[in-house]
């Protein structure tokens, strides 16, 4: 390496490592949560029965119900984080001290 100024070759190299921030990649997995088997077994068998009935009599208190009601989800979510990391070159001439990348 040779300086522009007064073309020495006595150069000093020194390397930088200068973060510019993170970047930050979110994956989800939900589903909607269900009934288990075991609800279906002593529940759900009879249940169906009591539900129609309600439907029935009690549309409109029923149906204003469910719009209200949130789901409940069930699932994972997955966050990576990567960091943008990059090197600089700042070169030093020994002799006259001039400083350029």
């Amino acid at each position: 390496m040779v300086c522009p100024k007064c073309g020495s070759s006595n150069v000093n190299i020194q390397t930088f490592q200068e973060n510019k921030g993170s970047i930050t990649h979110t994956k989800s997995k939900y589903k909607e949560k269900k009934h288990g088997i075991l609800w279906w077994l002593f529940i759900g068998w009879w249940w169906w029965v009591i539900d129609l009935i309600l439907w029935i009599f009690l549309f409109i208190p029923r149906l204003l119900l469910r719009l209200g009601r949130k789901k409940k989800y069930v699932g994972k979510s997955t966050s990576i984080t990567v960091n943008d990391i990059s090197y600089k070159n700042v070169y030093t001439c020994q002799d006259c001290g001039n400083t350029w990348s």
